[in-house]
């Protein structure tokens, strides 16, 4: 019922690698960095959790067909695979102002770990694969992503920011990857269906 491939690919989405900088600005605050990893994951899993579960539901409540809705999570995926491989400037603006925990608890949580393009493929699969086996490979992806972010937590003080950026970069490039695959599987489901 846990299919590895899939367990990854929701790795790669999360990618907890992203939010490393948001942590490491809560250290800087003296805010209290693990209360901040674990709430966020927790967060981001009961968001994952109700899109398993309310997913499939709305494509019905909008009348929007799986593969139009691959092809629109494809773009949401493509451009956030773009913009994790561009680099960019290390004060974001979404970094500015944020000092108080429970803010940004919910910045990491969404649109971080579980934004559109995470809650998208979350969607898509689940319509394809079905709810039970999409949560059986939401868990351990979550308990993984949640231990790298926790342990990150743990030691963000000590982290060498230039790896984790590269890192996620190189991830980055794997979510273009799907997002490609996405579009495509909805434009043949589209106009060779």
């Amino acid at each position: 019922m846990i299919e590895l491939m899939l367990v990854l690919q929701l790795i790669i989405l999360l990618n907890p690698l992203s939010s490393f900088p948001l942590l490491l600005k809560a250290y800087q605050e003296k805010l209290n960095v693990r209360r901040i990893a674990v709430q966020a994951i927790l967060l981001a899993f009961v968001i994952a959790v109700l899109i398993v579960i309310c997913g499939p539901l709305l494509f019905s409540v909008f009348g929007v067909s799986i593969d139009s809705f691959r092809i629109a999570g494809g773009v949401v995926l493509f451009l956030l695979g773009i913009d994790t491989v561009r680099p960019r400037e290390e004060n974001h603006t979404h970094k500015k102002g944020v000092d108080e925990v429970d803010g940004l608890i919910s910045i990491i949580a969404t649109p971080l770990l579980t934004g559109p393009a995470t809650i998208s493929f979350v969607a898509i699969k689940t319509a394809e694969i079905g709810t039970l086996p999409m949560l059986a490979n939401l868990v351990p992806a979550f308990i993984i992503t949640g231990a790298v972010f926790i342990g990150g937590s743990l030691v963000v003080h000590r982290i060498n920011h230039k790896i984790v950026s590269i890192l996620s970069r190189v991830l980055g490039l794997f979510l273009t990857g799907m997002a490609i695959e996405m579009i495509s599987l909805g434009m043949r489901g589209l106009f060779y269906a």
